[in-house]
């Protein structure tokens, strides 16, 4: 390859990993139908080596232009069952994000919490950690789950400063959201490594090898608190708020504006005006949110006809009973 391509390049690799039927494949499928063109190449269903009939997804995606650099991000699926295990270990070496997909469900809960406990022993086996390599939770089948199953498997997941999203992905909800979330950290962790590595190499005596090359790329904002998925409490996660502002300001500096518009984590708009004020449209199906606490989800349209959904959390206390 022509040394002056090789420079202007990079290629990031993010593995999707889940229980069978957590859908992973249908994040990837949805992913594949939201992005436009030239954003995304083929989706392709990969056989495994150890059984043919057996495959996994791959879906590359370009991402354009980030300070100067050619930047790519190839999004792979790990494949179900036991004797996949040594391919899904594969898949892992030199991984440089995952989103760990976890059925939300209350009867799969110690079948993630096992998935989970193989992808960290298969981290281990290359020297590596969920903790030390960029990590993204995406809780899908929100749907079909209850607020305390979901909270329960978050806390025995015993993840402290790691996104999390609630998801409904065969609708589309959080896929984007938590494609964002990764790509952005892997590349800003790709950054912050070749940093270290061009801070040991100026320490040492000059000449390094022909062909070495850093990688900087220029984020726009400090890694934002870890954003909190609709309808999850807070008070599990290490760094509680929603995030969503100071992420969509960090994306900015490599997300072509076609992709942020699909994400949907545009930045909150200055308050009404009186004419402007909005109107309720429907409400959704409320659901509980914990053990004195309702949630509400609610589509508004303001005066110029845009829809939003926000969500309406409702804090139950005693009644005292004067009368009494």
């Amino acid at each position: 390859m022509d040394e002056s391509r090789a420079v202007a390049e990079v290629n990031a690799r993010i593995v999707y990993w889940g229980v069978t039927g957590a859908g992973k494949r249908t994040n990837l499928r949805v992913i594949h139908a939201k992005l436009r063109q030239d954003h995304r190449g083929e989706l392709r269903e990969l056989p495994t080596r150890l059984d043919p009939t057996v495959t996994y997804c791959m879906l590359p995606i370009e991402l354009g232009e980030v300070s100067g650099v050619r930047t790519r991000i190839q999004v792979l699926t790990a494949p179900s069952g036991p004797e996949q295990a040594p391919t899904r270990k594969q898949l892992l070496d030199r991984v440089d994000g995952i989103v760990f997909v976890a059925d939300a469900r209350r009867e799969r809960l110690s079948e993630n919490l096992a998935c989970f406990e193989e992808l960290r022993a298969a981290l281990a086996a290359y020297g590596r950690s969920p903790e030390r390599v960029p990590l993204v939770i995406q809780y899908n089948k929100r749907d079909l789950s209850d607020p305390y199953a979901l909270e329960e498997l978050h806390r025995k997941l015993g993840l402290r400063g790691v996104a999390a999203f609630e998801a409904v992905a065969r609708e589309g909800g959080a896929v984007l959201q938590t494609l964002t979330t990764i790509s952005k950290r892997v590349i800003r962790h790709r950054r912050e490594e070749n940093e270290r590595e061009a801070a040991s190499a100026a320490a040492r005596p000059p000449s390094p090898p022909p062909g070495t090359t850093q990688f900087l790329v220029k984020m726009a904002e400090p890694e934002p608190a870890p954003e909190v998925g609709a309808g999850l409490a807070p008070e599990l996660l290490a760094h509680p708020g929603d995030g969503s502002a100071e992420m969509t300001a960090a994306a900015e500096a490599f997300f072509e504006p076609s992709f942020r518009e699909a994400t949907q984590l545009a930045a909150p708009e200055p308050a009404l005006a009186p004419d402007r004020l909005l109107r309720v449209e429907s409400l959704g199906t409320p659901s509980l949110a914990g053990p004195q606490s309702v949630q509400v989800p609610v589509r508004v349209r303001d005066a110029a006809g845009r829809t939003r959904e926000i969500s309406l959390r409702i804090q139950i206390e005693a009644i005292e009973d004067k009368d009494a």
